[in-house]
């Protein structure tokens, strides 16, 4: 064999290894940038994620605030009816109190009027 045909069969082997690799390293490079968009896109949902939660936060944080507020505001009305009852349980009591002395000064002169002694 001549230096040539060595270089000749060297160049055969050469351009069918590259023929055999070319689809193998093609689909390698596929497959690689698909597990770099794959890596992207759970970076983004992560990311997602996290400002999900946030907004969760920030909204439940809210929520509790004014559901603190509402109760307060409850509270207070709670407080401002218990008075304005008590103020009329009051009143009425008096105006009945009233009524009974008057029915009884009634009573008195009708007894004195009449003659009659209990």
């Amino acid at each position: 064999m001549t230096p040539e045909d060595l270089q000749q069969i060297q160049a055969i082997v050469q351009a069918t290894v590259s023929a055999a690799v070319a689809p193998i390293t093609t689909r390698l490079d596929g497959l690689e940038q698909g597990q770099k968009n794959l890596e992207a896109g759970q970076k983004n949902l992560e990311q997602g994620q996290e400002q999900l939660t946030k907004q969760i936060t920030a909204v439940e944080s809210r929520l509790e605030t004014k559901i603190a507020a509402v109760e307060t505001k409850v509270e207070k009305s709670e407080q401002k009816i218990m008075k304005k009852l008590d103020s009329l349980e009051k009143l009425a009591a008096d105006y009945l109190d009233g009524q009974v002395q008057t029915t009884k000064r009634r009573l008195d002169r009708v007894e004195k009027i009449l003659n009659i002694t209990p």
